[in-house]
């Protein structure tokens, strides 16, 4: 086997070099910052709607401030044992549709892409918010420009590479853990001496309402405030939902993310709580609450008569503001890895599983950025609206899989060493998370929360409707196959090679794998052109998408797919007698990778003409066809035929296919003067350049 060699402007990435692995991996920091920011930033707006909820009883702010970092280290828990059992990603999609069932993983997927979209919308208006705190209110009026402008920005820098724009945030997620250490660790210290009477105050409180209320009543306030601030434990699913893009290895890696999140949350979560009560803090206009608190605890700061407060505010309400524009950025970036390992199960266009140049999802970027805008400007950039919606997408996927892990180790009892420990705290996490889930919903349903609902049981649909085509039209096309397999001999007996004459006209074939669609457009192709065409060449291009890239290993398997696809059609050509050969390249780009191995036929032989197959449903073909199935096939027919080639594109209609074969038939006669020649087998290195099986094409 032998390797072309392209000029280097001209190749594709090489996706067996061992260094693409390293630069789209993050090591367990940075899987902090990246894929963390979200769960982190989301003390801007959780914490909040905790506190508004507890108005005229704020001091069970004391209870809450306990709970929340509990709860915090319950999910926490659950997603680390989602990372042990699912190292190649997946998070609650995979976990529910492996431990549940594909439905289940439908409708978390489904509730995940609305969070994601969410997240985006809601970090950047909080975000906003918190840096307008700073300005005058008159600023306040250009909130929604502002939203929409940040949004497209972070778009932005998403397709030049997830890698990149995580480095260009790092400084604002480090400004942020150092400013609210400095500003919450004051805040506490200096109250210490207050302790005791908060605590006498808490218990006196709680008897007076006790009184009054009863204990039903606190209970059920406790509860419901404890899910009104449910937007606080979003983002903990994350690590998890990326842990494909850690270093290896990863569950070690996964895991050590989660335990750095997790305590990073809890502290400065429920500081914020308590910190609330110990200022007093009251709602002021134009400000967001946090805003109010700093603004407190540093109105005293001075160093050497040097008055310190209007720098200590500014630079941690501007960190706050960019770390959550990082927690938007999060959204950008996971939302696509949850879309392409669904469209791998075909509950979304397939082309969304296809990686770009850059490893990014650049359709998966472009529409979850253009959805958060839509959300902006429905909802008027409000976050405590934004918040409802939020809050209930992500407890349907930590429900899901909380009951996917309890009902995996309850399975495995007396088989895991660990599976009633592990049982234990997936049981809790699901009571939980189902509890703050069913008190949102019902809390707040005529506050928005039936619109997250419908829109999200809106997207079930559709990817049921999308998942349902993939599967009427994989039986068509699986017909195709068994009818012209069918007269495949079993055991092809191919022969010894033909000899390729490069000056005569050939025929070149872009083919998938060894189908029934290939198959039928290389016997038409023939029964067309056989009489001139002397020489038969296979086009194959490995496509590294989401189902391949969790690591090396995975792309070597392709390439072994890939070559032995590429063996069954020059065997077959071979057993009637025809001179065949097969390149094949590898990429994340299928255009780019069709161009290239376009370019290797026609410097090898000049004469070429070009097919390609096309599955035709006359039937079911509409307007969603094209977004469903890629136009592939047309842009790379243009290109050629706008450079002086060939290509003709032969339909195959799965309806009523029988009807077409009435001229095909075996064997195939072919001119009876070719000289046959014995091929040697030698194989070569892994690379991703274009690869012939034919000794006759080594450079």
């Amino acid at each position: 086997m032998s390797w072309l060699h392209l000029p280097r402007w001209r190749r594709g990435l090489d996706v067996f070099n061992p260094k693409n692995f390293e630069s789209v991996t993050f090591a367990a920091f940075l899987a902090w910052v990246g894929l963390g920011a979200d769960a982190l930033s989301s003390s801007a707006y959780g914490p909040p709607e905790i506190y508004y909820a507890l108005k005229g009883h704020e001091y069970l702010s004391v209870i809450l401030a306990i709970g929340i970092p509990l709860t915090v280290f319950i999910i926490a828990a659950g997603y680390r044992q989602v990372i042990s059992l699912f190292p190649e990603g997946g998070g609650g999609y995979h976990t529910a549709t492996t431990l549940l069932h594909p439905l289940a993983g439908l409708v978390s997927g489904s509730a995940l892409i609305i969070d994601y979209i969410l997240t985006a919308a809601i970090s950047v208006a909080s975000g906003t918010e918190a840096v307008l705190s700073l300005l005058p209110g008159s600023w306040y009026a250009w909130r929604i420009p502002i939203d929409v402008g940040i949004l497209l920005f972070l778009v932005m820098i998403n397709l030049r590479g997830a890698k990149e724009s995580i480095k260009i945030l790092l400084p604002i997620f480090l400004g942020f853990i150092v400013s609210h250490i400095l500003v919450l660790g004051w805040g506490l210290f200096s109250h210490l001496p207050q302790l005791p009477q908060v605590a006498q105050d808490t218990v006196r409180s709680t008897q007076s309402d006790l009184g009054h209320f009863g204990l039903v009543f606190i209970i059920a306030l406790v509860l419901r405030a404890f899910s009104m601030g449910g937007g606080t434990y979003t983002g903990l699913e994350a690590v998890a939902n990326g842990v494909h893009m850690l270093r290896e290895p990863r569950a070690q890696t996964g895991r050590r993310a989660m335990n750095y999140l997790a305590i990073s949350l809890s502290l400065v979560a429920g500081s914020l709580i308590f910190l609330y009560l110990l200022y007093h803090v009251q709602i002021v206009h134009g400000q967001t609450l946090n805003a109010v608190l700093y603004r407190s605890i540093t109105e005293h700061w001075t160093v050497g008569g040097l008055h310190l407060a209007p720098a200590a505010l500014w630079f941690t309400l501007l960190t706050e503001g960019l770390l959550l524009f990082v927690g938007a950025n999060n959204g950008i970036i996971t939302a696509p890895i949850v879309m392409a390992n669904m469209a791998v199960d075909r509950w979304l266009p397939e082309r969304f599983s296809y990686l770009s140049d850059r490893f990014v999802a650049r359709n998966g970027v472009l529409l979850i950025g253009a959805a958060a805008i839509a959300i902006l400007l429905a909802t008027g950039g409000q976050v405590r609206v934004l918040v409802v919606l939020y809050s209930i997408n992500v407890f349907i996927t930590f429900t899901l899989t909380m009951a996917g892990l309890s009902r995996h180790w309850w399975g495995q009892r007396g088989q895991h060493p660990a599976w009633a420990k592990r049982l234990v705290v997936s049981s809790i996490g699901l009571v939980v998370t189902a509890s703050i889930l069913l008190i949102t919903i019902f809390e707040k349903f005529d506050a928005g929360g039936w619109f997250t609902l419908l829109v999200t049981g809106i997207v079930i649909v559709l990817a049921w409707f999308i998942y349902r085509h993939y599967q009427e039209l994989g039986k068509l096309t699986r017909e195709l196959d068994e009818t012209m397999l069918d007269i495949v001999p079993e055991d092809i007996q191919p022969g010894p090679p033909l000899p390729l004459d490069p000056r005569a006209n050939t025929a070149v074939f872009f083919v998938h794998r060894f189908d029934g669609l290939g198959l039928h457009t290389l016997l038409t192709a023939h029964r067309m052109v056989g009489g001139f065409v002397k020489n038969y060449v296979f086009l194959l291009a490995g496509i590294v998408g989401q189902g391949e890239f969790k690591g090396r290993k995975a792309v070597e398997q392709l390439k072994v797919y890939v070559e032995t696809e590429g063996n069954q059609y020059v065997a077959f050509c071979r057993s009637q007698g025809m001179p065949a050969t097969w390149f094949a390249t590898y990429g994340t780009d299928r255009i780019q990778a069709m161009e290239e191995l376009a370019n290797v036929a026609i410097r090898y032989f000049p004469q070429s003409i070009f097919f390609a197959g096309r599955v035709i449903d006359s039937k079911h073909r509409n307007a969603i066809w094209s977004i469903l199935h890629d136009e592939v096939s047309f842009i790379i027919q243009d290109r050629l035929q706008h450079d002086g080639f060939s290509m003709m594109i032969v339909p195959v209609h799965v309806h009523g296919f029988s009807s077409q074969l009435t001229s095909i038939s075996l064997p195939i006669s072919m001119p009876p003067d070719l000289e046959l020649v014995q091929a040697d087998p030698a194989r070569s290195k892994p690379s991703s350049e274009p690869q012939s099986h034919d000794p006759a094409f080594r450079s």
